[in-house]
């Protein structure tokens, strides 16, 4: 059934007009009549009675005209919300962030969308890489950010740079190793270290940097996916968190943790990538949101963007 012709039909039973509603429609009467007689043959009803002054609805044509309005309301609806979606300015996006880009980049986005787009609803997985690739790989979300150094090549799978936040040590003021200018890392030993569950490259530099055996135990004594709990531990501990600047930044900030710098130390850092699989176009939502995440990632603390196929300080 052609909704142009339920839209004919509706303007002839509100006019009982051919002329009326042939102009509302912007149709000549002939073209009106024969629209109507084609949707009456379709239906195998008489819709409307006519002659050459009056036009009535029939009973079945009154009965018709009550679900048509409803049937044509609903379509103008489905339109107009398939237009917000493409628009981005309603439905559901799902996607996932990892641990560090929820600490330095998550608020900044919902902040953003909530602003912009009142409309869009997100749901947020915010878990380790491993994890979310199960998401991923079950459709449950549409992309995922995190650092992606230990993702092994997949041909389903599409990892694009975004940015690499440097890491320091950081440990809550007042600790004991701020007062201590000749300070080396051996120091830092008795004290231990929090974290996050660190990429391999990140383990093996770990271990470079405090001058440990390759396969030599870590001395990170609180370990888990979660930096909030991780800053809440080092506040209230003398343990040595290791994070990126972008993570800490509000509490650097504030006063509440201080960096606990080492000369002639390698950069340390996480490498954020946004990983999706190949051949599935994203929604314009998560378009949005993604484009969005590259905007906050060229302005967080002590970060460097990938652009034009290289890591680039923003100015």
């Amino acid at each position: 059934m052609d909704l142009k012709r339920l839209r004919h039909a509706i303007a002839l039973a509100e006019e009982l007009n051919f002329a009326r509603a042939a102009e509302r429609v912007h149709l000549s009467q002939p073209a009106l009549s024969r629209s109507i007689q084609t949707l009456e043959e379709e239906l195998g009803l008489p819709l409307f009675d006519r002659d050459n002054r009056n036009v009535k609805l029939t009973t079945a044509g009154a009965v018709f005209m009550e679900r048509a309005r409803k049937l044509t309301f609903q379509m103008r609806n489905l339109e107009r919300d398939m237009g917000l979606i493409r628009d981005a300015e309603m439905g559901v996006v799902a996607f996932g962030v990892g641990p560090l880009p929820t600490a330095s980049m998550l608020p900044q986005l919902v902040r953003h969308v909530r602003q912009t787009r009142p409309g869009l609803a997100m749901r947020v997985s915010s878990n380790n890489w491993r994890n979310l690739l199960v998401n991923l790989k079950a459709e449950q979300i549409e992309f995922f950010i995190a650092d992606a150094r230990d993702i092994l090549p997949d041909p389903d799978l599409s990892i694009t740079p975004i940015s690499r936040q440097h890491g320091r040590f950081m440990v809550r003021a007042g600790h004991p190793l701020l007062a201590r200018p000749e300070r080396t890392l051996a120091d830092t030993l008795p004290y231990g270290f929090a974290s996050l569950l660190l990429p391999l490259a990140m383990k093996a530099l770990f271990r470079q940097v405090l001058r440990l055996a390759p396969e030599a135990p870590l001395p990170v004594m609180f370990e888990c996916d979660n930096m909030h709990i991780l800053k809440e531990v080092t506040l209230e501990d003398d343990v040595i968190l290791l994070a990126t600047e972008a993570a800490v930044a509000n509490e650097v900030a504030s006063g509440t943790l201080a960096p606990l710098d080492f000369p002639g130390l390698p950069p340390m850092y996480a490498e954020i990538g946004a990983v999706q699989l190949v051949g599935r176009t994203l929604s314009p939502a998560a378009r949005l949101v993604l484009e969005r995440l590259h905007d906050i990632a060229a302005t967080a603390p002590g970060s460097t963007v990938f652009r034009d196929g290289r890591y680039q300080a923003m100015a």
